[in-house]
């Protein structure tokens, strides 16, 4: 059996980042002005918190501050800065304050002691959805969240938290993920299948094809098992390559991200073309959510036998809802469609490509993790999720990789709504606040020997992934956690046993070996390998 084989790889974005730059230096005599009408509306809020801020570089440029630092990979500019600096850093970029946290006790005081007060998104007043709010708000999410009508951007108030509790509850909760088991184990047979199928000594785009089945789960999951049929390949195909161009839009530079309230940042992402751009994508990724959804509203569609999947979920509660004081609308269900797709397609398969990458390098880490399933595992064709229960070294494997290789560097940036106490200094209302959990799982001052892939350092070590321990934090914490870190992580496991208990894996051929393997990392939202990672599968198990 076949299996079309995507490419995902983001585009480099530098050469619109240096236009970007030229056009703001042509323009800094009129934005000069904004630097005084930010500084004025710190007020007395700012002066009563001046005298202990955090740290951080000087401002390199009038107007632009630290903007132009940063360059490619964000994390790695602000690790460099916290090692001179310390943990709480404070940087300038353009208009927008910004702290970047880098210690667990510093995240803890975000996520945790302050969470009510940092769990807003840029650069909300702190209230519900208004004009100020639609004004002020950076565009690209403003418009891919129809107005913040999603969870992922929407700032907080009684709206988000509703929201939230569908998405949780309706959606992604425990219950939800183990009824459509069925669709990660069809996905994952067509994967083995597909792996099976590779003649003898010849490399598979191992990347490309995880892109692939995280897709089709996803869209399995969402759409119903019409997503995955031939039916809807045209329309499949055009919606990949959408969601490809909004994951690098939400990524890319836009000078409304870092000058909010200024009307001449919205003319220079006009002349740049990125409205443009965004106006296009939008469009297109809208006309396919109206067709998914007019699809579901087939009132004979269910009673046909077709299993529920989540747009049946939404669209039966916006039927039932008619008329009531919170009732969902078309737009609210396209919104949260965007967060499950922008969100999960990328970051399960990146982890999963990140786990095989760092088992190649490894083989001690790899003869022990096969050692493992295949010793619980007999004469079975494959693994179930009942069996991955039990694999616990596979999920030391698979933590250790969320250590080293978060898909989201920094988590998505929060906005506080008052001013509190992070790290011991005063961090004022209205600043950005960033996480940098990709730095702080390579923190020698928490972690022994850092930089080492060793899943063993958890056998002793009490420490989870789902935001209760703040030196990992790859799904966040608080309120703003990721809802579908149940989902992603039952994918993650089920690909990853079955890979291991199924093939032996070498390098290509051409004298490559382990310690040449290249872990170089890309990207803009997400961060992937930026190699694809191209491996000779070895028929063993299960076939």
């Amino acid at each position: 059996m076949e299996i079309k084989l995507l490419s995902s790889r983001p585009q480099p974005w530098p050469p619109l980042l240096q236009f970007a730059a030229a056009v703001l230096i042509l323009l800094l005599p009129l934005l000069y002005l904004l630097r005084f009408r930010a500084g004025a509306r710190k007020g007395k809020d700012g002066a009563s918190a001046a005298g202990n801020l955090p740290p951080g570089p000087p401002s390199q440029l009038p107007v632009l501050g630290n903007l132009l630092q940063i360059g490619r990979r964000p994390h790695r500019y602000f690790q460099a800065m916290a090692r001179r600096y310390g943990p709480v850093v404070q940087v300038q970029l353009g208009s927008v304050r910004a702290v970047v946290v880098h210690s667990p006790e510093a995240a803890k005081d975000v996520l945790r002691t302050n969470d009510v007060y940092c769990c807003s998104r840029p650069a909300s007043p702190g209230k519900d959805v208004d004009e100020y709010y639609l004004l002020f708000h950076p565009p690209g999410p403003r418009m891919l969240s129809y107005n913040f009508l999603d969870v992922g951007f929407s700032p907080y108030s009684a709206y988000w938290r509703e929201m939230k509790k569908i998405l949780i509850v309706e959606l992604t909760s425990m219950r939800r993920v183990q009824s459509f088991s069925y669709a990660r184990v069809a996905e994952v047979s067509r994967l083995i299948d597909a792996l099976a199928a590779t003649p003898p000594g010849v490399p598979f785009d191992l990347s490309s094809a995880l892109t692939t089945l995280s897709d089709r789960i996803i869209g399995t999951v969402a759409f119903g098992r019409v997503y995955g049929s031939s039916q809807w390949s045209s329309e499949r195909s055009g919606f990949h390559e959408v969601l490809n161009e909004t994951n690098l839009m939400l990524g890319s530079f836009n000078f409304e991200d870092f000058f909010p309230s200024s009307g001449l940042a919205r003319w220079a992402d006009t002349f740049t073309g990125i409205a443009r751009r965004r106006r296009r994508i939008f469009r297109r990724i809208d006309r396919f959510f109206d067709a998914v959804i007019d699809k579901h509203l087939d009132p004979g569609r269910l009673a046909a036998g077709v299993q529920e999947d989540m747009v049946d979920t939404m669209v039966k509660m916006w039927r039932e809802q008619q008329g009531k004081g919170f009732a969902l609308t078309r737009e609210n269900i396209k919104a949260v469609l965007m967060n499950i797709f922008a969100g999960g397609i990328d970051t399960t398969a990146i982890i999963t490509t990140w786990v095989m990458s760092e088992l190649m390098r490894k083989p001690r880490v790899m003869q022990k993790a096969q050692a493992e399933v295949r010793n619980i595992i007999t004469n079975k064709a494959r693994v179930d999720e009942e069996d991955v229960r039990n694999l616990k070294y596979i999920k030391m494997v698979i933590k250790e990789t969320f250590r080293l290789h978060p898909p989201v560097t920094l988590l998505l940036p929060r906005q506080t709504m008052q001013s509190c106490n992070i790290g011991g200094y005063s961090v004022l209302s209205g600043t950005r606040i960033f996480i940098n959990v990709w730095a702080m799982g390579r923190d020698p001052s928490i972690w022994n020997s850092p930089d080492e892939f060793f899943p063993e350092r958890f056998e002793d070590k009490n420490v989870d992934f789902r935001g209760s321990h703040f030196e990992l934090l790859p799904f966040g914490s608080g309120r703003r956690i990721c809802p579908g870190i149940t989902m992603g992580v039952a994918t993650v496991e089920l690909v990853v046993a079955n890979l291991l208990y199924c093939f032996d894996w070498e390098l290509p051929k051409g004298g490559m070996k382990e310690e040449d393997f290249d872990m170089e990392e890309e990207g803009q939202l997400t961060f992937r390998k930026k190699v694809p990672l191209y491996i000779v599968p070895v028929r063993k198990y299960g076939l």
